[in-house]
């Protein structure tokens, strides 16, 4: 795929990973829908800084709560109705509340479903519908990236992770409905960038994390790079890329 000019939705853009990714496509030509569900300044200087990226750089912010079925509906359309279908869709929203299996309950558990897993397939299916309404011949050609961890069994986080495996069947199952004209992959990330609590200049012995085999934390161009790799690779689908410096196969 060639992503100039191509209408491209990122969840949770405002800030961090989902930022990064959002001006990495903007570079890349992409004309870029901010999503955000709290934080309106953040999503405006995301947008501001994609605009600025040069002549025909463009961004509109979309405000939407992904646990609310029929929000995640209205912002795929208004998506479409401010820029055109969507062409790329990555899931980068997440929600993540520490928990083991004692702590959970039924709202955490299906908060973490909903946002984690329901929004992406909700997204998927009526970017389908979007894609099939404009399609003429075999159908107009889309890409699915959703961002993922690269360990959905660990300590303290029972539902998070839970929700994270299934967001892998997901993208698998999603491959084999959509395809050809749509490739759906996902990417699980290591340490990218410290706790949003944690200030990103902090001293690495202070931050008590594994770091894998490659001894460090990731970069965001690191993550940006894996993601336009997929856009432009229309072979790869169903596949789980891992950025993590290794960690996966301890």
């Amino acid at each position: 795929m060639n992503s100039n000019g191509k209408v491209a939705l990122v969840t949770g853009a405002g800030k961090r990973i989902g930022r990064a990714l959002a001006l990495a496509l903007g570079d890349a030509g992409c004309r870029i829908a901010v999503h955000y569900s709290r934080s309106e300044k953040d999503a405006l200087e995301t947008a501001e800084l994609v605009s600025s990226l040069g002549p025909g750089s463009e961004a509109v912010i979309i405000q939407a709560d992904l646990e609310d079925p029929e929000q995640v509906e209205t912002l795929a359309s208004s998506v479409a109705s401010q820029l055109g279908p969507i062409e790329i869709l990555i899931n980068n929203a997440s929600v993540f509340e520490r928990s083991e299996l004692s702590d959970v309950d039924v709202d955490s558990w299906d908060r973490h479903f909903a946002i984690n897993v329901r929004a992406p397939f909700l997204l998927a299916r009526l970017m389908r519908e979007q894609l099939a309404t404009n399609a003429s011949g075999s159908g107009t050609p889309g890409k699915i990236i959703s961002l993922n961890d690269w360990s959905t069994a660990r300590p303290g986080q029972f539902a998070y992770g839970v929700s994270k495996s299934a967001l892998s069947g997901l993208t698998r199952s999603l491959a084999l409905a959509l395809a050809p004209n749509i490739q759906v992959n996902e990417i699980a990330l290591g340490a990218i960038l410290p706790p949003a609590n944690i200030a990103v200049d902090r001293p690495r012995e202070q931050i008590k994390i594994n770091l894998g085999p490659a001894d460090r934390m990731g970069k965001l161009n690191e993550v940006a790079d894996a993601v336009l790799m997929l856009i432009q690779n229309d072979f790869i689908t169903g596949e789980t890329i891992n950025v993590d410096g290794g960690k996966h196969i301890y």
